[in-house]
Formats: structure tokens, sequence, C-alpha cells
């Protein structure tokens, strides 16, 4: 690896790493401390955590780690078309990382150059890492949106469609249209790099200026890029469908931890439903504006579970829910991306 990498992931500073880190947990804390307030009795919500049966932290994290293997089983699977030899461990590493840093950066956006950095670490070019990361988000997309759509078909959306939180009027039926509009337009924007590069060309020239300096190599790099997308259209497709398949085990384990969390609180619910508004969930946090939606994440799991949770156990729900889908994640890809940083930079 290049020696840039010790204080950049591909064009991310390693200082915006850590200040995702402190905005994840500002964000998280206000967002607790909100909920704190509505709830008007702190001393009931910190005892109530002791209700928790410890015998659910084993499912809980077992969960969490089945996510990880589901995120690897995805990138294994689009690294294929590639003739790549990243092992499916190596493979699960980089998913971790990634997903850490999708939690600490707005919207996720952390999570693709971690992914192409992770990638470009075992060997593979700048341009087919790009396409790897391309095609692996334009896979979450596919599952999310259509997990979203069945539940909201099945009932979820009604649940929160008339949720609004304390956030400057936000509803959850805003958050849906404004997450739907921006999932449409990512899948656009690849669809347009796969079918149309001539076009996608045309707008890099325009956007940089033909006498750019840089121009020759952005353009390689863009090739390059249209030629590992197109390579799941030649050779990929049942690993195209593999990797979006995955999702059932990357996104399901998320969407079945609340009803776990539930358990371990010693609470009755409908596991269908529980499980579709925790698809509701994971798809209106996806783009949130702010790391992982921490803050509005909070907010919005709280209204959404309330009618299974007593007053008081509001708050502890939030907070071990968010333990096992994020801060455990979090410390342990957050950890392998910095370990890798420094290796690289003491090269």
């Amino acid at each position: 690896m290049e020696e840039r990498h010790a204080a950049t992931v591909v064009g991310v500073p390693v200082s915006a790493l850590r200040w995702g880190l402190i905005i994840f947990v500002g964000a998280s804390v206000l967002g607790f401390l909100a909920t704190f307030l509505l709830s008007e009795d702190w001393a009931q919500d910190i005892a109530s955590l002791q209700r928790f049966n410890p015998v659910w932290f084993l499912p809980a994290a077992g969960l969490s780690i089945l996510s990880w293997l589901g995120g690897g089983l995805r990138i294994k699977a689009l690294v294929g078309p590639h003739d790549s030899r990243v092992s499916f461990f190596k493979c699960v590493q980089i998913s971790v990382a990634s997903t850490a840093m999708s939690y600490l950066t707005p919207s996720s956006t952390g999570s693709g150059p971690a992914t192409i950095y992770g990638l470009m670490r075992q060997g593979m070019s700048f341009g087919r890492a790009t396409a790897a990361n391309a095609v692996s988000f334009l896979t979450n997309v596919i599952f999310l949106s259509l997990a979203g759509l069945v539940a909201w078909a099945l009932g979820a959306g009604g649940k929160v469609a008339y949720i609004r939180l304390p956030v400057a009027g936000l509803s959850a039926a805003a958050l849906f249209k404004w997450s739907a509009w921006l999932f449409g337009a990512s899948v656009a924007v690849i669809v347009v790099m796969a079918l149309l590069p001539d076009v996608a060309r045309g707008v890099i020239r325009r956007m940089m200026g033909r006498e750019h300096p840089r121009m020759e190599r952005v353009l390689f790099h863009f090739d390059e890029l249209h030629a590992g997308i197109a390579a799941y259209w030649r050779s990929g497709k049942n690993l195209f469908l593999l990797a979006v398949l995955s999702g059932s085990l990357h996104f399901g384990a998320r969407f079945v931890l609340g009803y776990v969390v539930l358990k371990g609180f010693v609470i009755e619910a409908p596991f269908v439903e529980v499980v579709l508004l925790h698809i509701m969930l994971q798809y209106l946090l996806f783009f949130m504006p702010t790391p992982s939606g921490a803050g509005i994440g909070e907010l919005l799991t709280a209204a959404v579970m309330a009618p299974f949770l007593t007053p008081g156990l509001v708050i502890p729900y939030t907070v071990v829910w968010r333990i096992f889908l994020n801060y455990g994640t979090v410390a342990v890809g957050g950890s392998l991306l910095m370990g890798w940083v420094g290796a690289d930079g003491a090269r």
C-alpha cells in the first residue's frame, strides 16, 4: 500500500474517523437525553436496565456476528467476477470495518471508502475495488428497498406513518419518502455508469474541465470501474444474486435483533410485527444525515417501539438495542481499520 494511506482511507482523512466517532457518540447521547426528557422518569429508566436477562446477551451477540458474516458473504460474492482470491475471513473483516465506517459517517458515506481500502489491501486495483463497492451498495439498496416495501405493504407503514419526531417536525412518512428518493437516485447513477459509459465520461469531462491535469487518470479509473461493473453482467449474474440474498443474513439479523432485546426484558410481543417495524427502522436510518442516524434513531426507535414497552423500558430497550446493533461493530470494525492504517503507515 502507498504511504498516503497512513493519513487517509481512500481520500477520507483519518481525523474524520475520530470526528465521526465523536459525532456518533455525541448525537446518541443527545438523542437519549431527549428521550429521557420525554419519559420524565430518569430513575425508573436506569433501574429498568437491570431487568434485562443476561441469558439473552448470547443470542443478541450471535445476531451481531451473523450480520458480520452476511456482509462478508456479500463481499466474497462480489469479488468473484474479478478473479480475486480474497479469503472469506478477510471479506468479513472488510465488511465489519466498512459497517463501522458507515455508522461513524453521515448517511453511511464512509462505508464505500473503507470497503475500497480493504479490498486494495488485498491486491485489488482501485477501479475493480470501486466497482465491487458500487455493486455492493446496489445490492444493499435492492434488498432494503424490497424489504421496506414489503414491510410497508404488510402494515408497518400504517404504524409509523403518523409518528412525528421532535426534530423540525419530521414525520416517519416523510423520512420514508426521502430515503426512497435517495435510494432511487443512487441506483440511477450506478445504472448510467453501467449502461451509458459515454454519457458518464461526458459528465466527468464537463465537471473537471477538459484541460484538467488529472483528467486522463480519472477517466482511466472510470473505465476500469465500468469494466468491473460490466463483469457482473457478463459472468457474475449468479454471484450478484447471491450478494443480494446475503442481505437476508446481513440485514435480517438486525431485523430480528429488536425482538431478541424485547425477550431479554421479558416482554412478549408479536414476532412478525416487531420484525416488520425494525425493517422500517433500518430502511429509514440507512440515509439519515447523522452517523448511523444517531440522535434521530433513538427518538424514532422510542416512538416505534413504545406500544410494546412500559414508559420505564423505552430508554433501556433503546440502549441495549444500540449496543448490539452499533456500538459493538464500531468497536471491532474501528479497531480493525485503525490497525490497518497504522500498519500501512509504518511501511
